[in-house]
């Protein structure tokens, strides 16, 4: 590792430090449509505060996907009620965003997260952070949030992590690094890893939860996408859409098509896979891409971002097969000459 990243490193790990020992009341947060990587970094770092003996509660504007309840023994995660909860984001002393860098993407807690007077603080590992915290926690090389999670807590007292704070560690690496076949997984990544199976994590149980407890509907409806998924540009182009009427048929909801993007581009020859979702309110899009492909300058065309290799966006308003021919033309752009 370069001179350079160790100080950012180490940066980190003592603003992390500061931030822990001068403040007692937290509140953390995670981006819309939570992941693993949001979800196992809020339940590591709540239930670690709590160790420290701080007063820590977790607050997000989406409902936690349903294969995602299983690592929530304590109802630690909770849905963001305005008028429930909208003081107890005004009246905290730190509130921590994690995995999110864009303020937007809070959606109902924004407005009470940009007013309160607490230190607010970001921990993430995606491009382009905007400017609306008072510290921001970024490392680019670490492959998940919940990596960064664990070293900061390593640093601080590695002895405080027990086996219900490395579940969600382990979640969140596991789910960003796509199972450990991403490009950023490297040594760290795995020497992490044997830690926390060391504590007690069964690698069996988590995957089990997350991808092997589908419902019919589910299981049906990854069929449905896979007999529609279409090649473009010499076959170096999955894409494929899902309508709102196809969720409905067969009792899914958005949540459940996570990781349908990874199966539309299962295929010999495709760099870049275009997942389409119809929603109530707009059309959701998730990008993926093989090697040097920077589907993420894709994403950004579309007022999305992420990361260089999975990125996603959001479009409100708009008719899902106008969208589905707009960013098919536009993936050009992206593809190597």
């Amino acid at each position: 590792m370069e001179n350079s990243e160790e100080q950012s490193r180490t940066k980190i790990l003592d603003t992390f430090k500061h931030i822990v020992d001068s403040n007692r009341k937290f509140v953390l947060t995670t981006h819309v449509n939570p992941d693993g990587d949001g979800l196992g970094s809020e339940l590591a770092l709540t239930r670690y505060l709590k160790k420290l003996g701080k007063q820590s509660v977790v607050l997000n504007h989406s409902e936690t996907p349903s294969n995602h309840t299983f690592l929530d023994y304590h109802n630690e995660l909770k849905q963001f009620d305005p008028e429930k909860d909208s003081q107890t984001v005004l009246d905290a002393d730190v509130l921590i965003a994690l995995d999110m860098n864009n303020p937007g993407r809070l959606r109902s807690i924004e407005k009470y997260f940009l007013e309160s007077k607490a230190k607010k603080v970001i921990i993430d590992h995606h491009l382009e952070a905007q400017d609306f915290v008072d510290h921001q926690l970024i490392d680019l090389d670490s492959p998940a949030t919940a990596e960064m999670v664990y070293r900061c807590l390593a640093a601080y007292d590695s002895n405080l992590i027990d086996k219900e704070i490395a579940e969600g560690i382990y979640t969140g690496i596991m789910t960003d690094t796509g199972s450990f076949r991403f490009p950023r997984t490297d040594g760290e990544v795995h020497r992490i890893t044997a830690n926390l199976l060391d504590l007690g994590v069964d690698p069996f149980y988590i995957y089990h939860n997350l991808y092997e407890e589908n419902s019919l509907g589910r299981t049906r409806l990854l069929g449905e996408m896979l007999s529609k998924v279409e090649l473009a540009y010499d076959g170096r182009v999955s894409y494929v859409a899902i309508t709102l009427e196809q969720l409905n048929r067969n009792g899914v909801v958005p949540d459940d098509v996570d990781n349908f993007v990874n199966q539309a581009g299962a295929i010999a020859g495709v760099i870049v896979t275009l997942f389409f979702l119809e929603m109530e309110d707009g059309v959701k899009i998730s990008f993926r891409s093989k090697g040097d492909v920077p589907v993420n300058e894709l994403a950004k065309m579309y007022g999305g971002g992420g990361h260089k290799n999975a990125s996603g966006a959001r479009l409100p308003g708009v008719k899902l097969d106008e969208t589905v021919r707009r960013v098919l033309a536009d993936a050009e752009r992206i593809l190597p000459k």
